[in-house]
């Protein structure tokens, strides 16, 4: 469980503990009763300022400002910090990405791309990319999960921190491709299922087989276990696997962009 849900837990006790309602809350520190919702959720955790504000009003006797200290430090926005945790148990991982996906970036790639990712967000860039690039352990275990990418096709033209940092980004997909347990596939733009276009899609099968759908936008993220979602975004990915290049393609894709749109001699490839 993350901080942000044990912060949402002790608020949603100490308020049923006193009596009150969402609402009733919400009234006393002046913010919506969705608010006190998201916060409960952990959706959407409290700043400092609403973190005291909830203390005082709750009677929480600094239990709550003692928390958010931790939640404040985390790398990770706090609405994928599950994802995280459960993308690191899985045995096999299936993802749509319209960018070239954190488990397999660069350095380079990671840190242009969280650096742009300000805009939306302050945190601190080193760490993120610190965490970000850790993840990248499962990659090499003994028994590392099977990863079956599709990659949106305007990812390789979308330049992130430059020709350079492109051209290296792209190299790697090409060697990672050789992987036993990696496929890498682009999808045509053209042919780019409607239902995959909002942002990112990911399918997590755990080793019990149960199944995990996890979609990412800008600034959101929704998990869901629950059969019919899952099975309703397994049918959104078969048609973009449909639609797909063979992996032999869209290596050869991936080197031809490397070659004609970033400047970069050919190099021995897999």
């Amino acid at each position: 469980m993350s901080v942000a849900h044990l912060l949402g837990a002790k608020v949603r006790k100490l308020r049923e503990a006193a009596g009150l309602t969402q609402k009733d809350l919400g009234d006393c520190v002046h913010v919506s009763h969705t608010r006190i919702a998201k916060i409960e959720l952990a959706t959407d955790p409290p700043g400092q300022t609403l973190t005291a504000d909830l203390d005082e009003g709750l009677n929480g006797g600094g239990s709550l400002v003692e928390l958010w200290p931790h939640i404040a430090q985390s790398p990770y926005p706090n609405f994928s910090q599950k994802y995280i945790e459960l993308q690191a148990k899985a045995s096999v991982i299936h993802q749509f990405t319209q960018e070239v996906p954190g488990l397999l970036q660069t350095p380079r790639y990671a840190t242009a791309q969280l650096k742009a990712g300000q805009v939306y967000g302050d945190w601190d860039l080193e760490a993120t990319v610190a965490a970000r690039l850790d993840r990248q352990v499962i990659l090499a275990r003994e028994t590392p999960p099977w990863m079956w990418v599709i990659l949106d096709e305007a990812a390789l033209y979308r330049q992130v921190g430059g020709p350079d940092v492109m051209s290296e980004q792209l190299e790697h997909l090409c060697k990672l491709s050789a992987e036993d347990r990696m496929t890498i596939r682009v999808c045509p733009r053209k042919k780019v299922d409607p239902a995959a276009m909002s942002g990112s899609m990911t399918i997590l099968t755990m080793p019990d087989g149960t199944r995990v759908a996890y979609l990412e936008g800008i600034n959101s993220g929704s998990l869901s276990d629950t059969p019919d979602d899952v099975t309703r975004h397994a049918v959104v990915y078969d048609r973009l696997q449909a639609n797909a290049l063979t992996p032999e393609a869209s290596l050869a894709l991936i080197s031809k962009v490397v070659e004609e749109e970033y400047s970069c001699p050919p190099s021995d490839r897999i």
